[in-house]
């Protein structure tokens, strides 16, 4: 996957999480394009760097309980 894969894939999840517009786990990962154990690493890694994604089975979405506190930047710079 390149960078540009990798951020529009990054783009895709966040935007979907925030909207809590995701499907389950499965409509999700087929949303996105990508495999389900894909998807699971994704969200573990997000957990680990300290953001809280909970899956909602009632609403089957995929939200943040905190969506307010989440951003998701990438910057690429050249320095000269």
């Amino acid at each position: 996957m390149t960078v540009i894969e990798l951020v529009e894939l990054m783009t895709a999840f966040h935007g979907n999480v925030r909207r809590e517009n995701t499907g389950d786990h499965e409509k999700f990962a087929c949303k996105l394009g990508i495999s389900k154990s894909t998807l699971y690493n994704m969200i573990n890694e997000l957990k680990v760097l300290g953001i809280d994604i909970r899956y909602s089975r009632t609403r089957q979405t995929y939200y943040y309980s905190e969506p307010d506190d989440v951003e998701i930047h990438l910057c690429i710079r050249q320095n000269k």
